[in-house]
């Protein structure tokens, strides 16, 4: 029966399910180390949650939604990383229905444990909110479209600069730039950045002194960019270089124009790239010497579009074409246009064009009419362009007499200023949209000062027609101040002095025209009285009230402002406005209330904005702590503190130091000090006393509340501690000498001198040495040796002896006794070894035998110590870390032939003896080894270097005995710039600093001392090709060998053909040891060119080619076939596939060949469809019937090859018909940047198929390129 126990996770949010009741030993229930997070995500984004379980076995984990599944592999990726143990789930491209609850399950065979994690959906913002969803849908595609087409395709950047763009960019950042480069580790990511701010950070350290205040790259409107940082340099002559994607740019420092330039301000750097272009995009670094400072990012996307030509506003009559023009600085061949916010289709009404070149765009609009006019864009994705099309109507012409339509042309309806009437202007009409005669017309607007005349006129095209006016709605037949006219076809209504009344909505109606304008009156310019631009001043508690009066026409709307957020009530604060004024008041204010208001006034005319500043006065706060304790000794106690962080709006004028005893209520004033110090000494203490200590701030309104620090106790006198024991220097019948180190501790005063003592050795009693103590050094190193004689030393006696410091406290502890010496003259050292010499030897050991040395007043041998030195060398070094005990030794880990001295010498109370000394040499070398080089992938064989950069070439080999190595250029000696240097099995080139005349094929040769000679260096090219077709059908290329076959011994060619003069060059054959080849895959009809590329271990050398083309030329033979006759018996047959089509899967650019077999009588006719289209007049096609075998030969196919294709046989007994189906399969490839020749390698394991020049990786060429910006 099913078992479910629920147990407690301690993940919160985590359900455990147990599927048996117990458990067995080792194994667990599945549970969360780390769940799954909520996520809050804009809509088109990817959401990624990550989960980390345990248990054993180890679960499997699900994961699910609620409200549908997530059967779709390209929407919900999930994967493991191995490196993290995450769990991931990765939802793509997030719409709103996306918005829901996931869960992650990971289950076993003992139980089950659950999360579950919501995702939330938030719709992306839009330009255009006026717009409608499917027409704010195909704006954005129009605008992703070009951004797409006219975004340049960045520079792919090495793994290097995108961890030195990460490092310093700002961490909102970092999500998008790893998506951009393919970084999905975010956790590795940022523990690799962690490591890698150290590593830089030591490397800054050796050239900069100080390095912040990072600004990272911006576009301005003037079409510059320009990024700087603040940097100290230690050394002014360090050289500062700027790079672009990894390549070293030159820059101006002067007053001359430059594309590239840097100006210093003091600390700061300034890097300017004046007028940027899409190719200026890509990541800039900063460089000290050769450390990374700094690096950037120019998007693409941040580079605005330049305009040779802008938009220019159009005027047109209607019924009339209006055309645009705009021309570009760089080209854009896919753009958008838009009327109003709406984008426009290429139609008869719009037409769009668009220069080659890419740089002029044109629209023309056909037949304008007032619904035309309005605002036109031109939008090419980083930029856009806009103007007016202003539509002249016939019923206006009149008005351009008064003037009045120019006034106004270049601000219709929806235009970004109002129309403005001053004394003795007219405000025209214009039609009202929806009326015959006027449809798509919108009415002007106008704004008219205070007291000043207005005039609206409108002019019909018949006299007959009565008008008629209304304002807001409402027919007007007379009002205060306004007079009605009509001469002839004008109808006119004017204002003499326009007071608020006459704002509104005017409406002109007669005959078949109806039109609209509206007025405004301009009293929204509010009046402030009794203003100052000094700043409030208030106590702190102290009530204060804001008041500013203001006039305008109503409603006025006024609304008080603090850091951006709107004043409201509350227990404190209150906010009263009338007709006339607005005031703020604070009922008690502090110094919180400190800062910059802003009154903001609206009414329908305008707003107007004021700033106002508050200050609050108070006492300052207490001193910034905790009270540091400088200095604590039984004399003094000093403390510190800081200033406080406010100091009350006044300047602190003083502080005030305070102390309490412990034990004791009442605070002492200790004294004062001016507000620049913030330290305090005190001398009246006593010994290990215990005190507290307050300090307040002083300023004009007070002083603050106290800063207090925690119990200080003084300290007491102490003696020292105790010294090392002592040493024993030297020792003799009537005198020994010791020294010793002074104590660590020393108390709490300065050491006076030292307490010396001696006892016997074996005897508990110390007696003093001297009666008062013995002067000595006492450095604050605590390294000082003192030393001291004693006489009178019973001669044999063994004695010990011990030290005291002695301070003002006392006598400290003493230390622990030395080593017993006894009192004695030093005995004299043993003699020289006798018949030193080598017993034996081999290629790595020396064997040493010797004698004893003649013993002296019985000063017997106790060991011998054996020492080394080589040849090239002075100084001695010990065989082994114990003397050696019997008189011989073997010394071992030598070098063969190695040649050094050894030297013995013997050991005993007295010392050590003469050495006696002598010269050897180990065995013979090993077997001698053929110079060779030991290249691997780690050696680069072709290097391009930009001038100024230094070379450094490392190439490891081998050889017995150690070969003399020669580096040679272009087969003459190095110039006298370039260092050579060769250890330990490895020679360097070295130049540091390449020039142009550096380029070049740098050899080197290897020569041991046995007379070998090895000469590494790429072959020379082959000789003459020549082409013969031996066999029909086919093409023996033979040519004439390389000079380097005579002294090369890995030598091998490479035979390639082309079948175009420009088109790439394919492998044919490979790894070819001779001087022929033959190709058998010849098409007749085609032309073929050659190429032989001769290759060793170090590369390839220069081709050799075909100058003419190859071709064959077959004629098809006629055959003539009589059938004999034959009565009564009829053969005829209909057709049938013998051998039917076969489906073909090819790679893009292959060659494919489809064959059957067709039977039938008489011979049926043979017809080649592909998707029901026939192939038998296309080009592109060969095909051939050779006695009932049909072929069709695909040459180059490519996409649009893949298809259905049908063969049709027929005669005139029946058809047959036989399909297949061919599918392309696209050829991933990688290409290598090689200067001006490209590198490709297809995917197929089997086949490398290089360029002319295919570089291995075992060859080494230098070549340094002097690049002028």
């Amino acid at each position: 029966m099913a078992v479910k126990i629920f147990k407690k996770s301690s993940i919160p949010g985590v359900v455990i399910t147990q599927f048996v009741n117990d458990v067995p030993q080792g194994c667990s229930t599945p549970d969360f180390e780390k769940k799954p997070v909520t996520l809050t995500l804009q809509e088109g984004k990817n959401a990624v949650f990550r989960a980390v379980v345990k248990g054993v076995p180890a679960p499997e984990v699900k994961w699910s939604r609620t409200r549908k599944g997530m059967d779709d592999p390209a929407k919900y990726e999930m994967s493991f990383n191995s490196a993290t143990n995450e769990f991931i789930l990765q939802i793509k491209s997030l719409v709103l229905d996306d918005s829901d609850l996931y869960r992650c399950s990971a289950v076993n065979a003992y139980g089950e444990a659950s999360c579950s994690a919501g995702l939330r959906i938030i719709q992306g913002r839009t330009g255009s909110s006026g717009l409608t969803g499917p027409l704010r849908k195909t704006l954005q595609d129009s605008k992703k479209l070009l951004k797409k087409v006219t975004a340049p395709k960045p520079k792919p950047l090495d793994k290097e600069a995108v961890w030195q763009l990460l490092l310093h960019a700002d961490k909102r950042d970092y999500e998008k730039i790893c998506i951009k480069y393919g970084i999905v580790d975010f956790r590795g990511m940022l523990r690799k950045l962690q490591e890698m701010r150290k590593d830089t950070e030591s490397e800054q350290d050796k050239l900069i002194q100080n390095l912040k205040n990072f600004e990272h790259i911006r576009v301005n409107k003037d079409g510059n960019a320009t990024f700087s940082l603040e940097m100290e340099l230690k050394n002014s002559n360090s050289n500062v270089y700027l790079l672009k994607d990894g390549e070293r740019l030159r820059y101006g420092t002067g007053d001359e124009y430059r594309k590239h330039c840097l100006r210093r301000v003091g600390r700061r750097y300034y890097f300017t790239i004046n007028d940027v272009q899409p190719e200026d995009a890509g990541v800039y670094q900063v460089r000290v010497e050769d450390v990374p400072i700094f690096s950037t990012e120019l998007d693409p996307q941040a580079i605005p579009a330049r305009f040779r030509q802008p938009l220019s506003d159009v005027r047109c009559a209607e019924a009339g074409d209006a055309e645009f023009q705009c021309v570009l600085c760089t080209p854009c061949h896919e753009s958008l246009w838009l009327h109003k916010s709406r984008p426009l289709q290429a139609s008869e009404k719009h037409q769009m064009s668009v220069t080659p070149d890419g740089l002029t765009h044109k629209l023309i609009v056909r037949n304008v009419g007032p619904s035309d006019s309005g605002l036109y864009t031109l939008d090419v994705g980083q930029g856009s362009s806009s103007a007016w099309l202003v539509v002249e109507c016939e019923w206006l012409a009149a008005g351009c007499s008064h003037g009045l339509l120019a006034k106004t042309a270049h601000f219709p309806l929806g235009g970004e200023e109002a129309l403005r009437s001053g004394p003795g202007r007219d405000a025209m009409l214009s039609r009202a949209g929806g009326y015959a005669d006027g449809a798509g017309g919108e009415g002007f607007s106008g704004e008219v000062l205070k007291g000043e005349p207005a005039e609206l006129s409108c002019t019909v095209s018949k006299d007959n027609v009565t008008g008629t006016w209304f304002k807001d709605g409402l027919k007007l037949t007379s009002m205060d101040g306004v007079v009605f006219e009509k001469k002839g076809l004008v109808h006119k209504l004017i204002i003499n002095k326009v007071e608020d009344i006459h704002a509104g909505k005017y409406r002109f109606e007669g005959g078949d025209v109806k039109t609209e304008a509206s007025i405004f009156v301009e009293v929204d310019k509010v009046l402030l009285k009794n203003l100052t631009s000094v700043p409030t001043v208030a106590k702190a508690g102290e009530g204060v009230k804001l008041r500013i009066p203001f006039e305008g026409r109503g409603p006025i709307r006024a609304a008080w402002l603090k850091d951006r957020m709107e004043l409201g009530d509350d227990s404190r604060i209150r906010v009263d406005k009338t007709d006339t004024c607005t005031t703020l008041s604070i009922s008690s204010c502090n110094r919180k209330d400190c800062g910059d208001y802003k009154v903001r006034l609206k009414n329908d005319s305008g707003v107007l904005e004021i700033n106002l500043k508050l200050m609050v006065i108070d006492k300052p706060q207490p001193p910034a702590g905790p009270i540091k304790i400088v200095e604590s000794s039984a004399n003094n106690i000093t403390i510190q503190w800081k200033p406080p962080k406010d100091d009350g709006g006044k300047p602190v004028q003083r502080y005030l130091v305070e102390r309490q005893q412990m034990g004791r209520n009442d605070w002492e004033t200790l004294g004062e000090t001016p507000r620049s110090c913030t330290s305090f000494t005190m001398s009246k203490v006593e010994e290990e006393m215990s005190y507290y200590f307050r300090v307040r701030a002083v300023n004009a309104e007070g002083a603050s509340d106290a800063l207090e620090s925690g119990e200080v106790k003084a300290a007491g006198k102490a003696s020292p501690g105790a010294p090392d024991p002592p040493e024993i220097i030297s020792a003799s019948r009537d005198t020994i000498t010791i020294s010793w180190k002074a104590p660590r501790k020393t108390g709490t005063s300065q050491i006076k001198g030292y307490m010396v003592q001696k006892r016997k050795k074996g005897t508990v009693t110390w007696m003093p040495v001297t009666n008062v103590p013995v002067k000595g050094g006492y450095p604050e190193s605590w390294h000082c040796l003192v030393g001291l004689k004693r006489q009178k030393c019973q001669l044999g006696s063994g004695y010990e002896f011990r030290v005291a410091a002695v301070n003002a406290a006392g006598t400290g502890q003493p230390s622990d006794p030395s080593e017993p010496t006894f009192a004695r003259d030093p005995l004299k050292s043993p003699g020289q070894v006798q018949d030193l010499k080598v017993s034996s030897s081999d290629s790595t050991s020396v064997t040493l035998t010797w004698n004893r040395p003649e013993v002296q007043d019985g000063n017997y041998v106790k060991g011998y110590e054996v020492e080394m030195r080589p040849c090239n060398s002075l100084s001695w070094t010990k065989c082994f870390t114990l003397p050696a005990e019997s008189t011989s030794c073997r010394v071992q880990g030598l070098q063969a032939r190695e040649k050094l001295f050894l030297r013995v010498r013997a050991l005993s109370d007295g010392g050590p003896g003469e050495a006696a000394e002598l010269e050897a040499c180990a065995g013979a070398a090993a077997p001698a080894v053929s110079p060779r080089l030991l290249i691997d992938d780690t050696v680069k064989s072709f290097l391009v270097i930009k001038a100024g950069n230094p070379i450094r070439v490392k190439i490891p080999f081998e050889g017995s005995p150690e070969p003399v190595v020669t580096w040679l250029k272009d087969g003459l000696p190095l110039p006298s710039h370039a260092a050579v240097s060769t250890e330990d099995g490895t020679t360097q080139l070295l130049l540091r600093a390449a020039e142009f005349s550096d380029s070049g094929t740098y050899t080197v040769e290897l020569e041991n001392g046995l007379g070998k000679r090895e000469t590494f260096n790429i072959p020379q090219p082959p000789g003459a090709i020549r082409l013969e077709e031996n066999v029909p059908g086919t093409v023996t290329v033979t040519w004439d060998p390389t000079a380097s076959e005579n002294w090369e011994k890995n030598l091998y060619y490479t035979v390639l053909k082309r079948e175009s003069q420009k088109g790439p060059w394919h492998v044919l054959g490979d790894l070819i040891y001779n001087n022929k080849f033959t190709f058998t895959r010849v098409v007749p009809g085609r032309d073929y060119y050659f190429r032989v590329v001769a290759k060793n271990d170090l590369g390839a050398s220069d081709p050799s080619e075909t100058v003419q083309p190859w071709r064959i030329r077959k004629t098809k033979a006629e055959f003539r076939v009589k059938a004999q006759k034959y009565r009564g018996v009829n053969q005829n047959q209909p057709p049938r596939f013998l051998v039917p089509l076969k489906s073909h899967v090819v790679v893009t650019g292959s060659e494919c060949r489809m064959s059957c077999a067709v039977g039938g009588h008489p011979p049926p006719k043979i017809t080649w469809y592909k998707d029901s289209r026939d192939l038998s007049r296309d080009p592109n096609y060969f095909c051939t019937n050779d006695f009932g075998v049909c072929s069709l030969v695909v040459l180059g196919v490519t996409k649009q090859d893949e298809g259905e294709y049908m063969l049709e046989a027929s005669n005139e007994v029946g058809r047959a018909f036989s399909k297949a189906f061919l599918a392309i399969k696209g050829n991933l490839a990688l290409l290598f940047p090689c200067g001006t020749q490209v590198v490709s390698l297809l995917p197929s394991a089997s086949k490398m198929v290089p360029s002319e020049l295919y570089l291995l990786t075992k060859q080494w060429h230098i070549w340094a390129a002097l690049l002028n910006s």
